[in-house]
């Protein structure tokens, strides 16, 4: 492959030989945009696309629109690294009284909990910092799969593919991720 490797909402995070992509120019992003927009790059012009923490700043239909322009972007048997807040497992924490979580939120995010009770919590993750949606494994499959990705659920640091290894930068230590590996279709319907 000989595709660009884009990220997308990049921040302040590089990665050697990637094209890095940030509507917020104080990032210094090599492309300054609007992913809420029509990505500007070609059609199948990209091998890799990663995106960490950032489709929950995106409405549904947002984010379906932004898959589907990821999948016009990828070239055939191009991946996307998919990395977004894990809705199922903060969903299972809040409900098993795990207070692993508070002190996740307390030593990682730093907002204050004026109550410091699980519901605060769980409130403040869904409404902070532009958070427009929030998702799990199923939610992302019924977007990804139906418009030509092949989404397989990875580990942290994991992936079939040497490209993406090594790019996290929420481990489960410092997060609730859900990691996904995204691959489009080869096929002529897709």
């Amino acid at each position: 492959m000989s595709g660009l490797k884009i990220s997308l909402g990049s921040g302040g995070v590089r990665f050697q030989g990637w094209t890095h992509v940030d509507a917020d120019p104080q990032w210094q992003p090599d492309v300054t945009a609007d992913l809420s927009q029509p990505l500007p790059f070609p059609d199948a012009c990209a091998d890799f696309l990663q995106s960490e923490d950032f489709i929950g700043q995106l409405s549904i239909d947002q984010a379906d629109a932004f898959f589907r322009d990821c999948h016009r972007v990828l070239r055939a048997g191009g991946v996307m690294r998919l990395l977004t807040p894990d809705l199922a497992q903060l969903v299972a924490m809040y409900q098993q009284r795990d207070f692993r979580l508070r002190d996740l939120w307390e030593r990682e995010v730093g907002i204050p909990l004026r109550t410091r009770t699980l519901g605060e919590l769980v409130h403040k993750a869904i409404t902070f910092a532009q958070q427009q949606s929030f998702y799990d494994e199923e939610t992302l499959r019924a977007l990804l799969e139906p418009i030509g990705f092949v989404v397989k659920r990875v580990g942290y640091q994991q992936s079939d593919f040497v490209e993406l290894q090594g790019l996290d930068q929420r481990s489960p230590d410092n997060a609730i991720s859900l990691y996904l590996d995204c691959v489009k279709s080869p096929g002529p319907d897709h």
